[in-house]
C-alpha cells in the first residue's frame, strides 16, 4: 500500500483486487463464515430437527450475540483515528483550512465514528 505507514487512504483498497489472494482475503475480511459452520453443526441433534421453525430466529439471535460482543472488540483492537491529506478534502474546506492556518497543515485528522 502506497503512503505513509499507518495512515490509512480511503482511495486505496487494503489489498490489490487484480489478483485473487487480494479478492480472497477482501472476501474473508467482510464475511462471517462462522454462523453456518456453527448451524451445520446443531442441526445433526435430536432436538433442533424437532424445532426447525426456530432456526431462523436462533440464526438472527447468534447475529446479535457476534455483534455485541464482536463490534466493541474491533474498535478496541483497531485505530479509530484516521488521517486524510487536506489535497484530497473538498475544495471548500480546503480553503477554509488553508486560510486559518496556511500551509503549515498537510494531514488532517478524524475520527471514524463507530
Amino acid at each position: 500500500m502506497p503512503g505513509i505507514k499507518g495512515v490509512l487512504d480511503i482511495d486505496v483498497p487494503r489489498w490489490d483486487q487484480a489478483t485473487f489472494m487480494g479478492r480472497l482475503r477482501h472476501f474473508f475480511n467482510i464475511t462471517d463464515f462462522i454462523l453456518p459452520i456453527i448451524m451445520q453443526r446443531l442441526e445433526r441433534y435430536r432436538f433442533m430437527q424437532k424445532i426447525k421453525f426456530l432456526h431462523g430466529p436462533l440464526q438472527v439471535m447468534m447475529v446479535g450475540v457476534f455483534l455485541v460482543f464482536m463490534v466493541p472488540a474491533a474498535c478496541s483492537l483497531f485505530p479509530q483515528q484516521c488521517s486524510l491529506a487536506t489535497s484530497k478534502l473538498e475544495p471548500e474546506l480546503r480553503e477554509s483550512i488553508t486560510s486559518q492556518y496556511g500551509d503549515k497543515v498537510k494531514y488532517v485528522y478524524f475520527n471514524k465514528g463507530l
